[in-house]
């Protein structure tokens, strides 16, 4: 990270620094037009049983308590729909792939994001976060992947199909694994359509199979590759480039009005103090504290754990 916010602020690297100012207006102008309204008591956006537990637990005495704990809960994940919007919307097609805007239950409705290169489609299907994917959207996602992929690669005038299924953010580690899901199932339903399969997504080791992330096959003279990507991974594949998450994270940093906190600050949420503490070994003297901060803080989300390379330059 430390290089990294080196070469996008030396002079030689302008055309860096340039494209992460264009990358933070776009989400800037973007992240305005979410409406976030405040939640209501009307039985059906409070649980009163978590709301009883929760007071009981951190001693709540009032309402004007509850009020306040509601509402950022409540509004903070009524965004974070709206915000996976913001990502289909602004990132792929700031790095050139084209948006795909298609009703739901139809040919392309499970394709956010696609582009050509050579002789192969790629197509991108977006997900929120880790624990995003529903046991229904495993079988949904697979059924038009074994259903309509020989009609994408029609689309698309080409013989490769490469379907992708991308998490915003995270890791692999921290996946819960329905991603993969898709994938295996994926595999399942064309091998029954004669899919004749090159490399299975199941790979034998012994007496226990490894997941592996991709499966690849052939029918017709066409090919199909199916394959799940999570955050660090999937924007370095859409961006071309393996800083591409922390482009993204610097960009939103620069979207909001920031201050610094001091180490030693208490807080009441695990590794942030391990965040602050990052950030300040951070040696980029044109970055102010408040970027960095912020800057780690979302990087923290693409990686398993905040280590300092033994070149002291990576995340």
């Amino acid at each position: 990270m430390q290089q990294f916010l080196r070469d996008t602020t030396a002079p030689e690297h302008t055309d860096k620094f340039d494209r992460i100012r264009q990358l933070k207006a776009a989400l800037e102008a973007r992240m305005r037009q979410i409406n976030a309204r405040p939640p209501a008591i009307d039985g059906k956006s409070t649980n009163p049983f978590v709301l009883a537990a929760y007071a009981e637990l951190f001693d709540v005495h009032h309402l004007k308590q509850v009020d306040e704990i509601v509402a950022a809960a409540k509004v903070f994940s009524s965004i974070e729909t709206a915000a996976g919007r913001v990502v289909e919307d602004v990132i792929p097609p700031f790095y050139g792939w084209a948006q795909i805007n298609s009703p739901g239950y139809t040919v392309l409705s499970e394709i956010d994001s696609a582009r050509v290169v050579d002789d192969t489609v790629e197509l991108v299907a977006l997900k929120s976060g880790p624990m995003c994917i529903s046991d229904s959207m495993v079988s949904q996602i697979a059924n038009a992947i074994s259903t309509n992929w020989i009609e994408w690669s029609n689309h698309w005038n080409v013989d490769k199909v490469r379907y992708i299924v991308g998490m915003n953010y995270s890791t692999a580690k921290n996946s819960n694994k329905k991603d993969w899901h898709i994938v295996r199932l994926a595999e399942l339903k064309t091998t029954a359509t004669d899919l004749a399969i090159s490399r299975s997504c199941t790979q034998p080791d012994g007496r226990r199979p490894i997941a592996s992330s991709f499966f690849e096959g052939t029918k017709n003279g066409k090919s199909l590759r199916v394959e799940t990507l999570q955050g660090r991974e999937l924007w370095a594949h859409i961006a071309g480039v393996d800083d591409a998450f922390l482009q993204i994270c610097w960009a939103m940093a620069k979207c909001l009005n920031t201050q610094a906190i001091p180490i030693g600050t208490n807080f009441s949420t695990g590794e942030m103090d391990e965040i602050i503490r990052f950030a300040s070994s951070i040696n980029a003297p044109d970055v102010s504290d408040a970027e960095k901060q912020w800057l780690v803080f979302f990087a923290r989300h693409f990686v398993d754990r905040l280590v300092i390379s033994p070149k002291n330059d990576k995340i």
